[in-house]
């Protein structure tokens, strides 16, 4: 938690810093296209991870490309890979998502929905002693938090992202009596 306040303060002087120095016009022209200004893609790694003792992480490269750009809004839309999960499972994902930034600024603040879709290979069931494989898991995602970008600059968030799992948790031990896991998240990369 501590990492999280120290990466929004960071993002808030960065925000502060820029308008002083007239680094990031604000707010954006109402036709961004013709301007060029608008984060168009954005490459990333993100983490979502609960403080609890599940140890229950993911992590994910990820693709965003921005789909609406005005003035005051960003609409955008996620795709990525979840390359490992959880403590004694090993698995790979598709998370895919639609968020809706708000802000004139580089600083904006962030809401999204999605899904994300698991594929655990490597399962390892505590209650038999050995390892059930070839389990999927279908989850909606939220978020809600912060996001700092700029054309051709670094891309950090961070919030909380809440996962609720539709279908196939019950197939894996670590989370199979959790429907809704209270998560947050960070993440850091370039945007162009």
């Amino acid at each position: 938690m501590k990492n999280l306040l120290i990466l929004f303060l960071f993002c808030v002087y960065i925000n502060v810093y820029s308008q002083q120095n007239d680094m990031d016009p604000l707010p954006r022209p109402k036709n961004c296209e013709t301007k060029n200004i608008c984060p168009r893609n954005t490459i990333f790694h993100e983490t979502d991870f609960r403080i609890d003792n599940l140890g229950l992480n993911w992590n994910s490269i990820n693709w965003d490309h921005t789909l609406v750009c005005r003035s005051r809004y960003l609409i955008s839309s996620r795709l990525g890979i979840d390359y490992y999960s959880f403590s004694k499972i090993r698995s790979a994902g598709v998370p895919l998502e639609l968020n809706l930034m708000i802000g004139g600024g580089a600083l904006m603040f962030e809401t999204g929905l999605g899904l994300n879709y698991l594929y655990v290979y490597k399962n390892y069931n505590d209650i038999i002693g050995r390892y059930d494989d070839n389990v999927s898991c279908l989850a909606m995602t939220g978020r809600l938090g912060l996001r700092y970008e700029k054309q051709h600059s670094i891309f950090f968030r961070a919030g909380y992202t809440p996962v609720y799992n539709l279908i196939g948790s019950e197939d894996i031990p670590i989370i199979s009596n959790k429907k809704f896991l209270s998560m947050f998240g960070a993440a850091i990369g370039w945007t162009f």
